[in-house]
């Protein structure tokens, strides 16, 4: 088998699970070591029954696996255990105040239940919107937000009832002996403690300074990226598996000249060893529209991306180079292998007009302009000006004064050449038609089609060369429509630069054309589906944030307190210009645009169940600053703890560096980690970015909040008091 789908199906869904067992890994690593005992695997039995529960849950609703509903199991791996650490963490600090187990698991996860429903609901309202995602890219993308929702659910599930059962029924309580050495983790988190509180202290002192700092690093990392960033683009760019070498002759080459075209690329191609099969197909181009003897397709099927001793992507772009300089007279095309939904070309530019011919005429000068910017690589284009053809002109005078009209000489014509039926021959059930027309030897030539004859009114044949001008010409090999307007396409791919800066480039080009009244052009293709995308991501990520609001001002009772939270959000953009400046990454309008989304739920738990246990302590009469302080000293470890838990999860996906658990060897990259990474890059750098933000701007804002409030509430005693001053007055 030469090209074998179930093969590359397999290939992808064991990097997934590479990646997947990889993180999971990772993840049991860091709690188990930051929690220990029993703690730390009543937390890590969260991944197992909540992965069972979404796929019970994915299978009810009959949906198989793929690409993206596994990559979504990546994305959640580290929320999982985010609400198991919130509920037993909070079930080990009880029982070490002297608690019964039982005692202990019910106060505790009544203490942090409604935080813990609150931030689950705030993930699942960030991912929400993403449902209804229309279009192709909504088709595909869709998986992505119903398998985490199911799975956030489900370890909410986990989080609330299964933990607190399995502490109160076999959580070890912590020995309180004075004597006892603190573990290397324990005193590394009071290391961390020691250094944390005077950098919250400080903050609290300095609110302004800190919010502007806050602030002004958000404005300045965006600038950076927009002065020093890699750009936009609309789907990452990945090795491709195979690429297709596609030919396109002059309209009439026959098959012998195509083949010897093919012949070239052969050759060329069995140079590189890292090129598995070629596969090549003389006078088919792989496309219904594109159909003759002039085309020629020629598939290249690289080794897997293990084995390979260069870039798939880079032995594309020589091959193009080379052939383009060995075969002259033909169009030579070589493309890579995409993946993901299909969105049209990099570069499609539709232009519009009346007169097909003057179309063809704009096209060829557009074609010229920009042939030589760089990056820009397959240019073609739809317009078919020269189909071979026999012409028939009548000479309607001559015609008439001979007794003929112009529809009985082509009548006349084509019984000639195509035939007439004269009857029908019946053979028991079958029948024949009876057709008669003239021998192939006497209509196979231009002669031949000259010495036909018409008859005349009486009978008399009258050469057709007496009444037409015959002749060769070309004619228009189709004609195509957009809207009932006559349009033709150039299309093109890019390689080396992103699609925005070629079509910068193409738009200056192109200013220097002047175009007739009536014509016009625009760029459609993936262009149109970035802007879609786009502009459904900016809905999204407002709803999202609607969302998030209104579960928060149900949980706290108040508007200033959900502004906090959703600043953070906002500021943990950061974080992600960040990431997307060290790593040399584009801004994907897809992937980075669901990272950002999902990035907007995760930021919010933490900053939840630090409010939330600030609430309670100034409910308890302590004083703001000294309730910020605990609240925040107290949640240091689990922020913490959660923070690393999911950063690790999609470090392998982010890196492409996971370890192959079927072969026993360490792979570096994958089709799949370079098709995602870009979105969990966006996460791992906005969540470590919002971690900071929540340590120390969050209890900052609510510092500041409480200060307005207190001005508010002095402002509001002295109005009153001044008030029944005047009344006693009166």
């Amino acid at each position: 088998l030469t090209a074998d789908k179930s093969d590359e199906i397999r290939q992808m869904v064991a990097d997934l699970q590479n990646n997947i067992i990889s993180g999971l890994l990772l993840v049991l690593i860091v709690v188990f070591a930051f929690i220990g005992g029993r703690s730390a695997l009543f937390v890590s039995l969260a991944i197992p029954l909540s992965m069972l529960i979404t796929f019970t849950v994915l299978d009810v609703f009959s949906y198989t696996l793929n690409m993206v509903i596994l990559f979504s199991l990546i994305l959640s791996l580290g929320m999982l255990v985010d609400n198991g650490i919130v509920v037993v963490e909070n079930i080990y600090r009880h029982m070490g105040m002297g608690k019964s187990r039982y005692q202990a698991a019910m106060d505790a996860t009544d203490e942090v239940a409604w935080p813990v429903i609150a931030s689950t609901l705030t993930t699942v309202g960030a991912f929400f919107p993403m449902i209804f995602w229309p279009g192709i890219m909504g088709e595909f993308m869709s998986y992505l937000p119903i398998t985490v929702i199911i799975a956030l659910v489900a370890s909410l599930f986990v989080a609330l009832v299964i933990n607190p059962v399995l502490s109160a029924k076999f959580q070890d309580v912590p020995k309180q002996d004075e004597n006892a050495k603190p573990g290397f983790i324990d005193r590394m988190m009071e290391s961390f403690k020691n250094i944390y509180r005077p950098i919250l202290e400080w903050s609290l002192d300095h609110r302004l300074l800190v919010v502007l700092f806050s602030f002004g690093f958000l404005i300045a990392s965006t600038v950076s990226f927009g002065m020093f960033g890699r750009g936009v683009e609309f789907l990452p760019k990945t090795e491709p598996k195979r690429s297709d070498v596609k030919i396109k002759a002059p309209v009439g080459t026959n098959l012998e000249a195509s083949d010897q075209f093919v012949k070239v690329v052969e050759k060329i191609a069995a140079e590189y060893p890292d090129i598995e099969y070629v596969i090549a197909n003389a006078g088919e181009s792989g496309q219904s529209d594109e159909i003759g003897t002039h085309y020629s397709l020629v598939k290249l099927d690289y080794v897997d991306i293990q084995d390979r001793s260069r870039p798939s992507s880079e032995i594309t772009d020589e091959i193009r180079d080379r052939l383009q300089n060995s075969i002259r007279g033909a169009e030579v095309r070589a493309e890579p292998e995409k993946m993901g939904p299909p969105t049209g070309s990099a570069i499609n530019m539709e232009i519009y007009g009346k007169d097909l011919r003057h179309l063809g005429e704009i096209t060829a000068s557009f074609k010229r302009a920009i042939k030589n910017i760089p990056g820009l690589v397959d240019l073609k284009d739809n317009y078919i000006s020269a189909k071979p053809e026999i012409r028939v002109d009548v000479d309607k005078e001559k015609a008439a004064l001979m007794g003929l009209d112009a529809f009985t000489i082509a009548q006349s014509v084509k019984t000639a050449i195509n035939g007439f039926k004269v009857g029908v021959y019946r053979e028991g059930k079958d029948e024949y038609d009876i057709v008669a027309r003239l021998p192939k030897e006497e209509r196979d030539s231009l002669g031949d089609i000259r010495r036909i004859t018409v008859s005349g009114p009486k009978g008399e044949p009258v050469p057709l060369t007496s009444l037409a001008d015959v002749s060769m010409g070309g004619g228009l090999g189709g004609i195509n429509r957009i809207d009932q307007k006559r349009v033709v396409t150039i299309s093109a791919d890019v390689s080396g630069r992103l699609a925005e800066e070629v079509i910068a480039d193409i738009t200056k080009a192109a200013s220097g054309i002047e175009l007739p009244r009536g014509y016009s052009y625009k760029f459609t293709g993936e262009q149109e589906e970035q802007a879609k995308a786009s502009a459904f991501l900016e809905r999204a990520f407002a709803g999202a944030l609607f969302l998030i609001f209104i579960v928060l001002v149900t949980q706290f009772n108040s508007v200033t307190t959900p502004f906090i939270i959703l600043t953070a959000v906002i500021l943990s953009l950061g974080g992600v210009m960040v990431g997307l400046l060290i790593t040399g990454t584009a801004f994907g309008v897809i992937m980075t645009g669901v990272g950002v989304l999902s990035l907007a739920g995760v930021v919010v738990n933490n900053a939840i169940v630090l409010i939330d246990y600030y609430e309670q302590l100034k409910e308890q009469g302590r004083s703001a600053r000294e309730a910020l302080i605990e609240a925040g000293l107290t949640r240091f470890r689990p922020v913490l703890l959660t923070a690393v838990t999911t950063v690790l999860g999609l470090i392998p996906m982010a890196t492409g560096v996971s370890f192959d658990f079927i072969n026993m060897r360490l792979d570096m990259g994958s089709e799949t980690s370079q098709w995602w990474g870009p979105m969990a890059v966006a996460v791992i750098f906005g969540l470590a970015i919002a971690t900071v933000l929540t340590l120390v701007v969050v209890p900052t804002l609510c510092s500041l909040q409480e200060s307005w409030k207190k001005q508010a509430a002095r402002r509001k005693a002295a109005t009153t008091a001044s008030a029944t001053m005047n009344q006693t007055k009166v």
